[in-house]
């Protein structure tokens, strides 16, 4: 009776030891500790925005197919039996490829945010120090929020999908045994003994934990990460989202010219593209966005020695911060548009009437067809007297039509619009 009674508190007492050292635990102790703010930081570390479309492509020689090449050289040869010229004119430009209706008010966005941890390291022999090097963000909640005013709203980003993770906590198979003695004699009876009691475990254990989540609506972008056993939550994230501005119509045209024999430019076409830009141009120089961040962080008060967390007694904090940060500058989202005019004192620019009511800025979308353009304008071929005409349309300066011989007194230059 009495070697059955031995045998039932050593047996409790293994299983208990056995039990003890279980790895399948996720921390020894837990507490939390409060609110304290300056345990994690975010930047926004770059935000960039894709380049503007090509709203026309120029033909010329070398984007016509092969046998258009060769037929090409053939005429130009004919024309122009001077080298010079001959080479002036396969140099020229023919044509365009154009597009009637184009829409600038839409711009993807590339931002990177990066999270780090305010590491300490004079604190790590204090007790009382919030401060390990075993310690990780538990969990991130970060928010981007863009001002009503900007008249500027989110519209579509990459993140249509949770992204799940998924760890293996367990996966092993051991046995720990104890060798019992009992040796006595109450009553006068032998009861000297030998056993031994073990324990197997097997564990098949993984955990799946939030990656990456987040929502989007018209002004504000929110996203979420949760950190698990040994995966820290510093680094970057990419977000990749479509910005809509409000818009505001314009034209913009675009000239084609040829090479003529001579090496002056000749113009054969005047195209006027309808375009939807972005409606800020009071807008500040640089636009802020709100960055807000909720984090919990996990401190390990003892126990970090080891690599695995099941030993550590942890406590956690919960902080938050935000910041104001600049997402963008007004020339980084305004079109490259160029215009003619001068900027002595007052800047005055060249101007055409479509109808009686309304003038339109003779503005170009690059600086090649604008410098072109005013070539064409100074040309002493084009009659000093008369007024220019673009199509129907007669080509204004302060209101009143101008002729290419008032150019040179007033000094034209091309001028970026914005």
């Amino acid at each position: 009776m009495m070697r059955n009674f031995l045998f039932l508190i050593a047996g409790s007492i293994l299983l208990f030891v056995l039990s003890g050292c279980t790895s399948v635990r996720r921390f020894k102790t837990a507490k939390y500790m409060g609110t304290d703010n300056d345990l994690v930081d975010v930047e926004l570390f770059s935000s960039r925005l894709t380049g503007e479309p090509v709203m026309v492509q120029e033909k010329n020689l070398w984007t016509l197919s092969a046998n258009a090449q060769t037929r090409l050289v053939q005429i130009l040869n004919e024309r122009y039996p001077d080298n010079e010229h001959f080479m002036s004119a396969m140099s020229g430009s023919f044509g365009s490829t154009e597009v009637s209706v184009q829409d600038l008010t839409r711009k993807d966005l590339r931002m990177v945010f990066s999270i780090n941890k305010n590491r300490d390291f004079s604190l790590l022999n204090e007790i009382s120090g919030r401060f390990s090097p075993a310690d990780r963000i538990e969990y991130l909640n970060f928010s981007l929020e863009i001002p009503d005013s900007y008249r500027l709203r989110f519209h579509e980003w990459n993140h249509y999908a949770t992204e799940y993770g998924e760890i293996d906590i367990a996966n092993v198979s051991f046995s720990r045994s104890l060798d019992l003695s009992v040796e006595g004699s109450p009553g006068g009876a032998d009861l000297g003994s030998d056993a031994t009691l073990g324990r197997n475990e097997k564990q098949v254990l993984s955990k799946r934990y939030l990656k990456l989540n987040g929502t989007i609506s018209d002004h504000r972008m929110l996203m979420e990460e949760e950190g698990t056993r040994e995966v820290d939550l510093c680094g970057n994230v990419t977000a990749d989202v479509s910005l809509e501005f409000d818009g505001f119509p314009e034209i913009v045209m675009v000239p084609v010219f040829v090479g003529t024999g001579s090496g002056a430019l000749e113009l054969s076409a005047l195209n006027f593209i309808n375009v939807e830009v972005p409606a800020m141009v009071d807008a500040p120089d640089t636009l802020y966005a709100m960055l807000s961040l909720d984090y919990i962080y996990r401190h390990v008060q003892s126990g970090w020695q080891t690599f695995a967390e099941w030993d550590d007694k942890v406590e956690y904090y919960q902080g938050k911060m935000s910041k104001k940060v600049p997402l963008f500058l007004k020339k980084d989202y305004l079109p490259s548009f160029f215009c003619i005019g001068t900027d002595q004192g007052e800047k005055h620019v060249l101007k055409f009437r479509k109808s009686s009511e309304k003038e339109y800025l003779l503005q170009f979308g690059n600086y090649r067809d604008a410098s072109r353009f005013l070539e064409w304008l100074q040309d002493p071929v084009l009659r000093p007297t008369d007024p220019v005409y673009l199509g129907s349309n007669k080509l204004l300066y302060k209101g009143a039509p101008i002729t290419p011989g008032e150019m040179p007194a007033n000094q034209f230059k091309v001028l970026p619009v914005y």
